[in-house]
């Protein structure tokens, strides 16, 4: 029994880790390539499996979507908004997060360019999924806001500053330092530019 628990434990493992291969995969593909521009061809080339190895995982490509939105949440929130709230003081809280979100995308740059390009995408084709990634961001801007409200009445961050305002600037300075494109004479520094930036916003918006 014992023997058999184990062996079950290890091809549970299999799975997830296969499964998160092809998130992965498709996380990149839908980056470069849009998701109606991605076949089941080219994600069952790219991993390496077959058809119906892929099927097994996923019933459909919409349900890779769907996975694919699920994971970039899920590891932005690790990464980032676990790390944020750790923390006291709303300048505080917003200087982690714009070193936290700089070092995550510099690490996982098709992040912000899979949610940034499937927008576009979604926006006149299909308004169902255009919605899900709407939710994403309106969460992201509700998430800063709370923190903004929060600075304003203890006292650390200037009351004359309207909250939703600030907080959609921040979410936008945030996507752009995190889906700006590769040049070729002038190397791109995300954490760098998110340390320029967060030291020029904290220092307009504190009391």
């Amino acid at each position: 029994m014992k023997n058999d628990s184990s062996q079950k434990n290890k091809k549970e493992l299999q799975s997830e880790q296969t499964r998160q291969q092809i998130i992965e995969v498709a996380t990149k593909l839908f980056a470069r390539k849009g998701f109606y521009g991605t076949s089941i061809f080219d994600l069952t080339q790219a991993v390496g499996l077959t058809k119906g190895a892929l099927y097994h995982h996923f019933e459909d490509k919409d349900a890779l979507f769907l996975a694919v939105v699920e994971s970039v949440q899920d590891t932005w929130g690790k990464a980032v908004a676990n790390e944020v709230v750790s923390v006291k003081g709303s300048l505080e809280q917003i200087g982690i997060l714009f070193e936290k979100h700089a070092e995550l995308l510099s690490k996982n740059e098709f992040m912000c360019l899979v949610m940034s390009n499937l927008m576009s995408e979604m926006e006149s084709v299909n308004p169902k999924y255009s919605s899900i990634l709407e939710d994403v961001y309106e969460e992201f801007v509700l998430f800063v806001e709370q923190i903004v409200k929060a600075g304003q009445s203890s006292g650390e961050i200037r009351p004359d500053v309207d909250p939703r305002l600030l907080s959609l600037n921040i979410v936008g300075i945030l996507k752009g330092i995190g889906c700006y494109p590769k040049l070729k004479r002038i190397p791109v520094d995300r954490i760098a530019m998110a340390d320029s930036l967060k030291k020029v916003l904290l220092d307009g918006i504190k009391v």
